[in-house]
């Protein structure tokens, strides 16, 4: 397989260009450019200029958030055949969080003004922008759903789970080692509940066999996480 054919592979995979023809998706392949970073190297910061749009060709890029106390907040990471770095590039705003690289990663990436230039020459690309920011708006709008309406162990286990699938981790016995590396009150921070809110949470959690805690390191029970936020 050529590089443009594994360029072009990957570009089908991601949210923003799946459903693309052959042909589109090798018109943005090549319109790419390389861009490599060592790990724990710095891609991009919080409130830089988004000027291109980075797809991973190996390694893995963690993107997080600052809380107000200055800890890092880690909510996804990139791996291969996922892009990062859309929305500023799409809007031409700021860039909403940090990405950091986590090991050493091969990107691709692709600026703005070619973006613009490839999607005025394809409806077709201009209608799977529209597609992904609709996505985006519905995924914000169920976010702060349960955050209004979910109780808090419900919008925990939907975080938990969420962060195995942007982490890549795979179950063993149906079970994850997940560490999400931030304190009671920062998890506070991203399902909008107070730290002795979410201490009670994880306790209920614990009770009902969902998670395993022992320090910052929580093992999960997948399928009993899938039935706590399933639960309406």
């Amino acid at each position: 397989m050529s590089n443009v054919e594994r360029l072009t592979d990957l570009l089908g995979k991601t949210h923003l260009f799946s459903g693309l023809n052959a042909s589109d998706l090798a018109a943005i392949a090549l319109a790419m450019r390389p861009a490599d970073f060592a790990a724990n190297q710095s891609i991009f910061q919080r409130g830089d200029p988004g000027r291109e749009l980075y797809l991973v060709v190996d390694g893995r890029v963690r993107l997080s958030i600052l809380s107000a106390e200055g800890r890092e907040l880690s909510f996804a990471h990139a791996t291969a055949g996922q892009a990062f770095g859309e929305m500023a590039t799409l809007d031409g705003g700021v860039r909403s969080a940090d990405a950091t690289a986590v090991t050493k990663v091969s990107a691709m990436t692709l600026s703005q003004p070619v973006l613009n230039r490839l999607m005025d020459a394809s409806p077709a690309l201009a209608r799977a922008v529209i597609r992904f920011l609709c996505a985006r708006l519905r995924d914000t709008d169920q976010q702060l759903e349960a955050i209004a309406l979910h109780p808090i162990e419900v919008r925990l286990a939907r975080l938990f789970l969420s962060a195995i699938k942007l982490q890549g981790l795979a179950p063993k016995n149906g079970r994850v080692d997940l560490s999400l590396g931030m304190s009671q009150s920062d998890l506070g921070l991203l399902i909008g509940a107070s730290r002795p809110k979410v201490n009670g949470a994880l306790a209920l959690l614990a009770d009902q066999g969902a998670i395993e805690r022992t320090g910052d390191r929580i093992v999960c029970n997948v399928e009993a996480l899938e039935a706590v936020a399933e639960f309406e």
